[in-house]
């Protein structure tokens, strides 16, 4: 039997149409991974409340430099066309701007934000595609020179001379003062510390911290202790932050954080988390990155548009390319500034803490006279070694070391998995050189918290002279108390050893390690030398939780509170 295959056709093409118009007609819908999430509405229909001011937020737009360019071209087009419109005061890049940092990605960026000359300021940082060769070598620079961004009015500075990697800018919305502080991708510690100073400078203004990476999916920072997080950044060439460390070191300590945005995350690329930083202030940090769409994005990018209350703000996620908005909970929100509530950052007083789990394993508390250093619990007695020096025990339950001095304490003190050591003890020189209050250790192994400066401490654990570390810029009061707690917890970071530091109540870091506490050789224990009066030193053989460390810190010295 045969058919004819004109007839095939036109049975064809009518179940086809029938099938179209079933679904247009909502008879038959289409499974959600083939829908497009949004609406279609054109771009004199985009919604705006007038009088707002927008900053447009671009994210990652690697694959349009190598590939689609059109969807990189119609997004600053629009941005230069609405500028006056939409009362656009800038736009921000979140990174990767190229997918290969080589000259005709390039090219591509310059021709694109060449509509803006003169008309629209923005901001550049670079992300982890942005970076070829040499660790941390960019051409963003090259093609973007300081010398001309420089020239804006709304220019603030850079963190090295004729290098854009990392910049702030300074303008305003309405009756506020703002500035825009650009991170490289998985920001080193000096750049931090450079940062904190900026955000301290401009304490006034109220801030925005734009980086590559910095929220992971499921609305949370990169955090490397969680375990396998794909393109983490931290240790990002051997020196970078993650999101949860640039929290720690960084954005929660200053009143004036307003406002966190990434991108990076290139599958589940969307995310949203509101935290509260020291001084009350909420921080509302957003990620969007669009890459694995087709073309690359298909030109989605963010508008934050500032309402004209001054309070609150609409994101608002929109394609120049297609004319469509997309309106899920992550990208068509609005959120409510709200600055700081107290005038000093919470204090230690103001977070749950608990008593001890069990009691240490050695105790000194240093009564007395003479240079015996009891332990009152296990009898691992230390010695005060004080010839030709001015260190003593006084008599009221402190031991005074005057630098020559030292107190050797017995071998063996550390447990082979776990441990953590405590120490009250006041400063009282007005300079330090490698001067360690506490050592535990042999020439090649130790684990250590020293004074590196008077004002740059480190928590150090090594084994063959193989050392890793948390090293944090602190603030010393000569003559004022400090506690210290370092711990070393086998399998902390999801399986494997987690070294902590705390001072004075709070978490000063935390880093994943290689190393065992089972390795290191502690033949050579000392207190000091160092410059200082001590109150008391424990050993714990399991590591302290961030709530027992408060709770220590508020009981004091000579209090040991245990759980019943």
């Amino acid at each position: 039997m045969s058919v004819d295959c004109h007839e095939c056709n036109r049975f064809v093409r009518i179940v086809f149409f029938m099938l179209i118009a079933a679904v247009c007609l909502g008879i038959i819908t289409c499974p959600s991974y083939c829908q497009v999430p949004s609406t279609s509405e054109t771009i004199s229909e985009l919604p705006w409340i007038k009088g707002s001011t927008t900053l447009a937020v671009m994210p990652d737009t690697q694959y349009y430099a190598e590939k689609y360019p059109h969807h990189f071209q119609a997004q600053t087009r629009w941005i230069a066309e609405n500028y006056e419109k939409r009362n656009i005061a800038y736009t921000l890049h979140l990174g990767d701007i190229t997918q290969h940092d080589n000259q005709k990605e390039w090219e591509v960026a310059v021709r694109c934000f060449a509509v803006f000359d003169g008309k629209v300021p923005y901001q550049l940082i670079p992300g982890n595609h942005d970076y070829s060769g040499a660790p941390r070598k960019t051409q963003l620079s090259k093609f973007f020179p300081v010398s001309k961004i420089g020239k804006w009015p709304t220019f603030g500075g850079v963190y090295e001379k004729d290098k854009l990697d990392n910049n702030y800018h300074l303008f305003r919305i309405g009756k506020r003062d703002w500035i825009t502080l650009g991170l490289e991708c998985g920001p080193r510690k000096a750049v931090i510390a450079w940062a904190n100073k900026v955000l301290e400078k401009y304490r006034d203004h109220s801030a925005i911290i734009v980086t590559h990476a910095y929220l992971f999916r499921n609305n949370r920072r990169y955090d490397y202790r969680h375990g396998s997080q794909r393109a983490s950044p931290h240790n990002f060439h051997g020196d970078g932050a993650d999101g949860e460390e640039l929290w720690q070191q960084l954005i929660r300590k200053h009143p004036n954080v307003m406002i966190v945005i990434s991108g990076h995350v290139a599958t589940g690329g969307l995310g949203y988390l509101a935290s509260e930083g020291d001084y009350g202030n909420t921080v509302h940090q957003m990620m969007a990155c669009y890459q694995k769409m087709r073309q690359g994005g298909q030109g989605y990018m963010r508008l934050l548009e500032f309402l004209p209350d001054g309070k609150r703000v609409q994101v608002r996620t929109y394609s120049p390319s297609l004319k469509k908005t997309r309106t899920s909970k992550l990208e068509d929100f609005t959120f409510k500034l709200q600055g700081p509530t107290r005038e000093t950052p919470k204090s230690v007083s103001d977070i749950p803490s608990t008593k001890l789990l069990k009691a240490p394993i050695h105790r000194y508390s240093f009564d007395g006279k003479g240079t015996n250093i009891v332990d009152t619990i296990r009898s691992a007695h230390g010695r005060l070694n004080i010839a030709g020096s001015k260190s003593a025990l006084d008599g009221n339950g402190q031991l005074v070391l005057a630098g020559e001095g030292h107190v050797n304490l017995p071998p063996g003190l550390l447990p082979n998995e776990d441990v953590t050591f405590e120490v009250w003890f006041t400063p009282t020189a007005d300079s330090y050189n490698w001067n360690s209050p506490v050592r535990f250790g042999s020439r090649g192994d130790w684990l250590v918290y020293t004074f590196r400066t008077r004002t740059t401490h480190r928590a150090e654990i090594a084994v063959n002279r193989n050392n890793q570390d948390i090293q944090r810029n602190v603030h010393v009061e000569t003559g004022t108390a400090m506690h210290i707690v370092v711990t070393y917890d086998h399998d902390g970071a999801n399986g494997s050893p987690l070294l902590a530091y705390y001072r004075d109540g709070e978490s000063y870091g935390k880093i994943r390690t290689d190393l065992h506490l089972k390795d290191v050789e502690d033949t050579n224990n000392t207190l000091g030398p160092f410059i200082g009066k001590f109150d008391e030193l424990r050993i714990y053989d399991y590591p302290l939780t961030l709530a027992e460390v408060q709770g220590n810190y508020q009981a004091g010295p000579n209090q040991l509170g245990l759980s019943k």
